[in-house]
């Protein structure tokens, strides 16, 4: 009798934990419990202006107050996304350029999404996009619409996939038909 009281007891309650949706607060625990300080990335953007899409490699890695991307091919440049700019650095550190964030507001609501999300700032993400969920702590995909018109002008929505606490892939599609596929690798 014993036996069958605990059999029953581990039954509801592998019930009830298949039955709880997961939740951001859980996606976030996971991916910040285990944070990569930089991961590789290959990147493919697609775009009804070009006749194959375009693609690159390099890191990505978490500096103070931002994001750094390091593309190694087709051509080295840097790109650090800021709070309130991104700074773009040529081959070689010769040629540097700035955009703020005040003057292009669409760049802004870009570069946010792609730092909140590399960091796991959950709380950001959630203020600036409807988040929903899909699968659970072994495989998960979250969809994130925009919240703000301005934003809505530009982005069309992006697709964040994973398993346990590591972000593998980033889908950011635009209102014009362009396509960015991301795929990180620690």
């Amino acid at each position: 009798m014993k036996r069958l009281a605990l059999l029953l007891s581990l039954m509801l309650g592998w019930l009830h934990a298949a039955a709880a949706p997961f939740t951001v607060a859980e996606l976030e625990r996971l991916l910040r419990s285990a944070p990569p300080s930089a991961v590789t990335f290959q990147e493919e953007r697609e775009s009804p202006w070009l006749s194959t899409p375009a693609m690159s490699r390099g890191s990505l890695r978490v500096i103070p107050g931002g994001l750094e991307k390091r593309v190694d091919s087709p051509r080295e440049e840097t790109w650090r996304l800021l709070a309130d700019r991104i700074e773009w650095t040529g081959p070689g550190g010769k040629e540097t350029k700035q955009i703020l964030f005040a003057q292009v507001p669409a760049v802004a609501a870009l570069s946010d999404l792609l730092r909140q999300v590399v960091t796991g700032d959950f709380a950001a993400l959630q203020r600036d996009f409807r988040i929903e969920l899909s699968g659970d702590e072994r495989v998960w995909s979250a969809q994130l619409q925009p919240r703000s018109a301005q934003a809505s002008r530009y982005l069309e929505h992006a697709q964040l996939q994973g398993t346990q606490g590591q972000l593998q892939v980033i889908v950011v599609t635009l209102k014009n038909g362009e396509r960015t596929t991301t795929r990180l690798k620690p």
